[in-house]
C-alpha cells in the first residue's frame, strides 16, 4: 500500500514539475525565441569603419533611412535587439543632425561611422551603428572638432 501511495506521489510530483516548466516556457517564449533568433543572426555580423564628408541634407537622409529601418523592425518582437541596435545607430545619427542645426555656419562635416550588416531571412541588413564628426567645414575652409 505505501508503494502505490509513493508512486503515485511520485507521479504527481513529475506532472506538477512538467506543468510548471511548460509555464514557464510558455510565459518566456518571446524572449526564448529572440534570443535564439539573435544568437543565429550574430553570426553574420559584419562591421565597417567608414569616414565620409556629409553635408546636413545627406544626414538627413541618411537619419530618414535608418528610422524607416527601425519601425520595420519594431514590430517583430523576435528581433527586438536588432530594433534596438539600428535605434541606438539612429540616436548617434540623430545627435549629428541637430548639431548641424543648431551651427548653419557648416556646410558639411567628415564624419567617421561604423557601418553594421546582418544577414535576416537571406537579406543585408546594413546601417550606421556610431557616427562621429572629425572635421568641420565652413566658408573659411575646415577644421577639426
Amino acid at each position: 500500500m505505501e508503494v502505490v501511495q509513493r508512486k503515485k506521489r511520485f507521479k504527481t510530483g513529475g506532472i506538477l514539475v512538467i506543468v510548471v516548466i511548460g509555464l514557464i516556457i510558455g510565459t518566456n517564449i518571446n524572449t526564448i525565441r529572440s534570443s535564439l533568433n539573435k544568437f543565429f543572426i550574430q553570426q553574420t555580423k559584419e562591421e565597417t569603419t567608414l569616414t565620409k564628408t556629409l553635408t546636413t541634407d545627406d544626414i538627413g537622409q541618411i537619419k530618414g533611412k535608418q528610422e524607416a529601418l527601425f519601425y520595420k523592425y519594431i514590430q517583430e518582437t523576435k528581433r527586438k535587439w536588432l530594433c534596438e541596435e539600428i535605434h541606438d545607430g539612429a540616436f548617434t545619427i540623430y545627435k549629428t543632425v541637430v548639431f548641424m542645426r543648431e551651427h548653419p555656419e557648416y556646410d558639411s562635416v567628415k564624419i567617421k561611422f561604423k557601418v553594421t550588416k546582418y544577414k535576416v531571412n537571406g537579406k543585408t541588413v546594413e546601417f550606421m551603428s556610431e557616427s562621429k564628426i572629425t572635421k568641420l567645414h565652413s566658408k573659411n575652409g575646415w577644421k577639426d572638432k
